[in-house]
């Protein structure tokens, strides 16, 4: 350090007789002084008078190891996995169905010959969501609708199948006992059957049920040996014709006038699509 000139001597007495008080050799420390000001400038302080000394910066953080090439890179945001599909039964032949209504569906399927109330297989599906149903070459029966209790009525909808042992179906859609849903099906070739109409609210007084949910079924012809078949059958006929799907189990026979309900016999597809809806 240098000290300036313009110190009075009264000043630099005083310093010297401090230096000695101390113990401290004055000409020592102005020889150690000196060496420090060969060594480079000091810097100036904050009011502008020279340091001493100057702190030593601290030292920056290391940093951490780049991550390897291998490592997997860290998602942004979190996803989501999607829902598994939706599937039973087996064999080489299926029917995907979309649930088309406004309240969740389980749908089962039915072999010819077996129990109308527990189904070989089942789905249940929310609006808008599908799932598949399978059935084997050589077998037979119809896949319909529970109601919202989960049991499975005998005035359902059904959508009927059967495949022979080559695989040649025979599909129609059936409303001769009721109908609790609109079915309509689809061979993706062209062929169609049933039909995508929502008609219980409109039904005569009478001829409607409804489950614990408020879900409606429509009674269907069946025999005719009742006032309220005859009803629901006359209505389901003027408003769906019988050309779709079965509302007398005769309707097939009514081939010359074009309204065979069994537009989908003998069909080479294996692979169907069906909406299920609002009755």
């Amino acid at each position: 350090m240098t000290v300036s000139n313009a110190l009075g001597s009264n000043i630099f007495a005083a310093l010297e007789d401090a230096l000695a008080s101390a113990g401290v050799n004055p000409s020592e420390l102005a020889q150690l002084f000196g060496s420090m000001t060969q060594s480079g400038p000091v810097a100036p302080g904050p009011s502008g008078h020279s340091l001493d000394t100057i702190a030593a910066p601290a030292a920056e953080p290391t940093p951490p190891p780049a991550a390897s090439g291998n490592a997997p890179a860290v998602a942004d945001h979190a996803t989501t996995t999607p829902p598994a599909s939706v599937s039973a039964g087996s064999g080489s032949n299926t029917v995907t169905i979309a649930n088309t209504s406004s309240h969740d569906e389980t749908i089962g399927e039915f072999m010819n010959g077996g129990s109308t109330t527990a189904p070989v297989a089942e789905i249940t599906l929310k609006p808008g969501e599908s799932g598949t149903l399978s059935y084997a070459n050589g077998q037979g029966g119809y896949m319909a609708e529970a109601d919202s209790s989960g049991k499975y009525q005998s005035t359902a909808s059904r959508l009927e199948f059967y495949a022979d042992a080559n695989g040649i179906n025979n599909t129609d859609v059936s409303y001769i006992d009721g109908r609790n849903a609109a079915i309509q099906v689809s061979d993706d070739q062209g062929k169609t059957a049933g039909d995508t109409k929502s008609i219980a609210g409109s039904a005569p007084e009478g001829t409607v049920t409804h489950d614990a949910a408020g879900n409606a079924t429509v009674a269907g012809w069946y025999d005719g040996s009742t006032s309220t078949m005859q009803a629901g059958g006359a209505y389901m006929q003027n408003e769906l014709g019988t050309g779709n799907a079965y509302i007398h189990p005769d309707d097939d026979q009514n081939r010359a006038s074009g309204t065979n309900p069994m537009t989908m016999a003998q069909d080479k597809s294996q692979h169907y699509t069906a909406d299920f809806g609002n009755a």
